[in-house]
């Protein structure tokens, strides 16, 4: 296992596990917000391609665990190359509930650019509200048939039994 690629819609937990997994397995770890956007909330690249381009060097890279969305800059390409895909198919309240909860934490969260805190503003709701959850099963099961460890996973309880499994597997 040495190519990790975890999406989920924002407050599922894909940062933590990857940062967990990534420790657990010595792997380095890509949170692809963390590139994606500046100081502000402003996004570093206007250009699609720019920032496909650096999500391709990190999956050009023998180790890695990729997390984040961002369909259309790759998520295929992404998949391809993983030998592991993890998604985090947690229900949409819940993730609502842990993004307002990450609005109060005065740290300066891991896996965003430094200057970056987390906000929930009506942008975010909407985009959890209408997060593609079908579109996104339909492209993980594509994945399953092939030579690929292929997870969903539903609640807490799940990654922490994923966590320990995948941990185990090295």
């Amino acid at each position: 296992m040495d190519r990790i690629s975890v999406v989920g819609i924002s407050g599922a937990g894909k940062s933590t596990l990857s940062n967990k997994l990534g420790k657990k397995l010595n792997l380095p770890v890509f949170h692809l917000d963390k590139y994606f956007w500046d100081v502000g909330w402003k996004k570093r690249y206007e250009i699609k391609e720019e920032f496909t381009a650096v999500v391709n060097g990190f999956a050009n890279q023998d180790k890695w665990i990729i997390d984040g969305n961002y369909t259309s800059s790759n998520l295929d390409l992404r998949f391809e190359k993983a030998d592991t895909i993890i998604f985090l198919d947690l229900p949409k309240y819940r993730c609502l509930w842990r993004v307002f909860i990450r609005v109060f934490d005065r740290k300066q969260p891991f896996d965003k650019t430094e200057g970056v805190k987390q906000k929930a503003d009506w942008a975010l709701v909407q985009w959890i509200l209408t997060y593609k959850t079908d579109e996104i099963r339909t492209r993980v099961a594509k994945h399953k048939k092939e030579d690929k460890n292929v997870f969903v996973v539903r609640n807490n309880r799940e990654i922490n039994g994923l966590l320990e499994k995948l941990g185990n597997m090295q």
